[in-house]
């Protein structure tokens, strides 16, 4: 196991279930508060992430902690829906002008998976994502060529 999900196991067994179980309690209140905003909308479309995709290492040595707070702060949008177990499906939305690729997800309320896999399937056949590519990255080779 990595080391994170090591400090993270010991944490768990260390606080006894605490957090989790205030966390549960949390749920009708959250449950209610964001099915609410479904009566008057069927999906939400939000980004994936606040930030273009970290490089690759670039949280190899963070701590646990430190993992989890850059996680939550380059994903503000995706995490409540996780943590409350609700449906959502990440769809591309284009690409940095360094040629990463940018996700939007659309959100629904509980049990929505038919309806949001019908939406991106809508979305995948009318953009047809599947031609687009990103720019080749700009070199001192292809630059100087």
């Amino acid at each position: 196991l990595d080391r994170r999900t090591r400090e993270a196991a010991r944490l768990g067994r260390l606080l006894g279930g605490a957090p989790l179980r205030a966390a549960r309690r949390a749920e009708a209140v959250l449950h209610r508060r964001i099915g609410g905003f479904f009566a008057s909308y069927d999906v939400v479309l939000a980004p994936t992430t606040a930030a273009p995709p970290p490089r690759i290492g670039a949280l190899l040595e963070l701590s646990g902690f430190a993992t989890d707070r850059a996680m939550i702060a380059a994903c503000p949008y995706a995490w409540p829906w996780n943590v409350l177990g609700w449906p959502g499906v990440n769809v591309p939305a284009g690409f940095t002008p360094d040629g990463l690729p940018v996700g939007a997800q659309l959100l629904g309320p509980a049990n929505s998976e038919p309806l949001l896999v019908r939406v991106a399937a809508q979305l995948e056949a009318e953009l047809r994502w599947h031609e687009k590519w990103p720019a080749p990255p700009v070199t001192a080779r292809s630059a100087a060529a």
